[in-house]
């Protein structure tokens, strides 16, 4: 990713993560008449316009980046993303295909490519470039965090918690990789395993909000309803206008409504529609209630809400930008992939709350269908592992023990300074008494 990321270390600017838009195009505008080649100026400029919504400006820019500077992964990924959101899939696939050509290497080209025919549901050519993108980045925590839940979510649950062990064995600190774990574990093992899980990984970052939801979600599917309570409250102290948020709040609901205090229930409903008013799923959940009651008069007034305050965005950029904020490395908020991995459990939730289990049970994808898919690919995921990384993965349940964070560490460190100084002060004090 080096060589690739070369083109985005010359400076540009920053104003518009600032909210000064104005001044943002300002200075990309003098940044590209000043040097026609500044290949980060026109795609940091792209960007900026589809932050506003403006696509026909940032396919624009983007044109003149290609124009100007010729062939340029980060380029040809926004503007194959864009052709994607079209539904002109050919034209994307082209693109994401010269993205590939000009670094090979790039972990990112071949990851958004993947998403991309997993969408559109071609498994097997999804898997292939996932293939390709581990082979790019071996130790890429997103390639292997979606790709496991790929082939978890086509029923091939055992090579899914195969693929996210590899990811947590090579990045020991990434709280989310357990976090998914812990929830097939959940699904398809036992609850003492996943809640160790959930456990471990709430340590890890004691501020992701997603691990407090799901390990919320788990002890009320298993009848701890007291102990989801405390993990929901957790999750909310943590920041309480979040999307997280949002979704804490609309499970807590659900939650409520299911012990029969209905007036909590409605109360979390609005409070979660307070933070997204666009949540289908909170104001139908929360339409239901009020059907179940005989409140039907009530239940239709819900549902037209929604559709009332709907918002209709044209050409939205959302999904674009989401896809931007992982592939691009010139972008400061590489931090999440996607609201899958924000919070995973959220798209096995259905409106009541429970697990959606009909991808999982598809008996046509069966466990045993593992090695038939590898071998149909001619990838062999055990041997470049063990060649790449020196990993065995029949001692993966083994490197999954012995991946315990490391608590405190810094606190310990931060504490015998202290003491010492402390100690410092005291032998000063006992030296000046002494001395007079």
């Amino acid at each position: 990713m080096r060589e690739a990321a070369k083109p985005h270390k010359e400076r540009t600017p920053t104003f518009g993560r600032m909210g000064n838009i104005r001044k943002a195009r300002e200075l990309f505008d003098a940044a590209t008449v000043a040097n026609k080649k500044h290949i980060a100026a026109w795609h940091g400029w792209a960007v900026l316009e589809l932050k506003q919504g403006n696509i026909k400006k940032a396919r624009n820019l983007l044109a003149k980046g290609l124009k100007y500077c010729g062939g340029n992964e980060y380029i040809y990924q926004t503007l194959a993303l864009l052709e994607a959101k079209s539904n002109r899939y050919e034209q994307a696939r082209y693109l994401f295909k010269q993205a590939t050509k000009c670094n090979p290497k790039s972990c990112a080209s071949w990851l958004a490519w993947a998403q991309l025919e997993m969408q559109l549901e071609n498994n097997f050519l999804a898997r292939e470039l996932f293939e390709k993108a581990i082979q790019a980045s071996p130790k890429n925590r997103f390639a292997w965090h979606i790709w496991g839940l790929f082939e978890a979510n086509l029923g091939n649950i055992e090579k899914g918690m195969k693929l996210l062990k590899i990811g947590h064995v090579l990045n020991p600190r990434d709280p989310v990789l357990l976090q998914s774990l812990g929830l097939l574990e959940y699904k398809n093992s036992s609850a003492s395993l996943a809640r160790v899980l959930f456990r471990r990984a709430s340590e890890l970052d004691p501020k992701h909000q997603p691990v407090w939801i799901a390990w919320g979600w788990m002890e009320w599917k298993e009848g701890n309803i007291v102990k989801a309570r405390e993990l929901y409250q957790r999750a909310l102290l943590i920041d309480s206008a979040s999307e997280s948020a949002a979704r804490c709040l609309q499970a807590w609901g659900v939650l409520e409504q299911r012990v029969g205090n209905l007036s909590a229930a409605r109360r979390l409903y609005r409070s979660s529609l307070n933070i997204n008013s666009q949540s289908y799923v909170t104001w139908m959940t929360w339409a239901a209630l009020e059907e179940d009651q005989g409140n039907a008069i009530r239940a239709e007034e819900i549902r037209n809400l929604y559709f009332q305050q709907r918002t209709e965005v044209v050409d939205d950029a959302s999904w674009v930008m989401g896809f931007l904020d992982v592939i691009d490395p010139a972008l400061d908020i590489i931090k999440r992939l996607l609201k899958l991995e924000q919070d995973p459990f959220a798209a096995s939730r259905t409106a009541d709350g429970g697990p959606r289990n009909a991808s999982m049970d598809d008996s046509a994808a069966s466990s045993s269908s593992n090695n038939v898919v590898e071998s149909e690919t001619g990838f062999d995921l055990d041997a470049f592992i063990m060649k790449k990384l020196s990993i065995d993965t029949s001692k993966l349940e083994i490197q999954l023990e012995t991946t315990r964070p490391k608590r405190f560490k810094y606190q310990r460190r931060q504490l015998k300074s202290e003491n010492r100084q402390e100690m410092a002060v005291s032998k000063s004090q006992r030296t000046e008494s002494s001395s007079g």
